[in-house]
């Protein structure tokens, strides 16, 4: 066995943010990845996703700047977007736009592509940090008793399988880990598992970006007020384009052809998103991608596990990327990671600790994701008690952080998980939503008096 040796199984960005504070620890640490990594920007197989538009949240970036001091500097010198979260993008969700204010809440909008690739530079610099290309993990070594997990399997395209020995093992394979599998022929029980059926699909396609395009604000996110499910974001990234992905839950998908796309994002609840890319350059042909469910394994809950392994990222947790969480959460649990060993935790024993810390991180996520997923017909799976109510009260606060500041920094907070999910019910936020909802709300940027519990929605 490598007595100090760490093995990563996937190279995408929860591979590279665990090879980095690993690299903190041992002494050398390999990861492993199916695909030949790119070293230029450029969307890869093993990230369907990355054709898509996606979300960095500040907390996210936040935890990716302390892992990586030079990556800000790298992403705005290859062209990614800096701006403030709330006042520098529209938010139109159940039936109002968000109240729109500097909050200091800083973000960043980039492909993915630009960022995974950014960050694997980063990971290249560090010098007892190997990347292996087109390596397939086939299972675990173990010692004798198969209390411990002593290494990898893998086989590499064209070659035979070779054994790589480890003191630590971190499964980041993402969502379609065989981990649950390899416990199971090693005689352990297999976590539970939730599912929240969502069948959520959306198309994208990427435009040119003008100046005037949306009075210079740097995206729009038109949610829909449930039951309707049609959702769309259109985001600024590098080489001044704009990536639209527009699409719905429960099978409510956008066609690929130029004008289905274009007719469908005019259906969507306000036409912040078909008013910039009617006459805007096409860039790229329309692509789709489908989710079919929010996946949650339930690690936290067995009661053994075998030492030097762990588990991290979508291999855990898998949310409706609508929410844009799961790169900040796997960065998140990376500097869990990191705060574990600094602490003294060894391979043999920080299974439990960092599993611990990990459901801490994944539990605001997971409310806001799956909780909000049942607001709409369709969805299916087990149903945490209290969600319908939850669900009520949020609409309460969407309508109210439409003009009040609090309010509203009070849920991109959350939803920047920057704060838990507790702090929307905070006597001081819960007293401004009750006040609020019995007063005049500005609509579509008329005034409006709420007289009654009910909401009055532009639509």
């Amino acid at each position: 066995m490598a007595s100090n040796q760490a093995c990563v199984i996937g190279g995408s960005i929860t591979g590279l943010v665990a090879a980095r504070v690993l690299s903190d620890h041992f002494d050398q640490v390999a990861l492993f990845d199916r695909d030949t990594l790119p070293t230029e920007t450029a969307n890869r197989k093993g990230v369907p996703q990355g054709w898509h538009g996606h979300g960095l949240l500040a907390s996210g970036f936040s935890a990716l700047k302390q892992m990586f001091p030079d990556l800000e500097h790298d992403l705005l010198e290859a062209g990614a977007v800096a701006g403030d979260v709330i006042g520098d993008v529209r938010w139109f969700q159940h039936g109002y736009y968000k109240a729109k204010f500097q909050s200091g809440l800083g973000g960043i909008l980039l492909s993915r592509p630009l960022l995974e690739t950014s960050i694997r530079a980063q990971v290249r610099k560090l010098p007892n940090v190997s990347i292996v290309h087109n390596a397939h993990v086939h299972g675990l070594l173990t010692d004798a008793d198969r209390k411990r997990v002593s290494g990898i399997r893998v086989q590499q395209t064209g070659g035979s399988a070779a054994d790589h020995h480890a003191a630590l093992v971190v499964d980041a394979s993402g969502r379609g880990s065989r981990a649950p599998e390899w416990l199971a022929e090693l005689g352990y029980s297999k976590p539970a598992t939730d599912e929240v059926e969502v069948s959520l699909g959306y198309t994208s396609r990427t435009f040119k970006r003008r100046p005037h395009d949306l009075n210079g604000d740097m995206g729009a996110i038109l949610a829909p007020k449930p039951p309707k499910t049609r959702v769309g974001f259109m985001l600024a990234m590098e080489g001044e384009r704009w990536i639209a992905s527009i699409g719905g839950w429960t099978g409510d998908y956008a066609p690929t052809d130029p004008q289905g796309f274009l007719e469908f994002a005019r259906s969507l609840s306000r036409p912040d998103i078909y008013e910039v890319i009617k006459d805007a350059e096409p860039l790229t042909d329309a692509v789709t991608y489908r989710f079919p469910c929010n996946l949650r394994r339930r690690y936290e809950r067995l009661e053994k596990f075998p030492a030097g392994f762990l588990v991290m990222g979508d291999a855990i947790c898998s949310f409706n990327p609508i929410y844009g969480q799961g790169m900040s959460v796997t960065s998140l649990e990376a500097l869990a990671l990191g705060a574990c060993l600094e602490r003294g935790m060894t391979a043999e024993n920080v299974w439990r600790p960092f599993i611990k810390e990990a459901s801490k991180i994944i539990e605001t996520p997971w409310t806001i994701a799956a909780g909000s997923d049942f607001a709409f017909n369709g969805v299916t799976g087990p149903k945490p008690a209290g969600t319908d109510a939850i669900n009520w009260y949020l609409e309460r606060v969407h309508r109210v952080a439409s003009t009040d500041k609090v309010v509203c920094r009070a849920f991109f907070d959350v939803a920047n998980l920057l704060a838990p999910a507790t702090t929307l019910f905070h006597p001081r936020v819960v007293g401004r939503v009750v006040k609020g909802s019995m007063g005049s709300r500005k609509v579509d940027g008329r005034e409006s008096s709420v007289v009654s519990r009910e909401s009055i929605v532009a639509d």
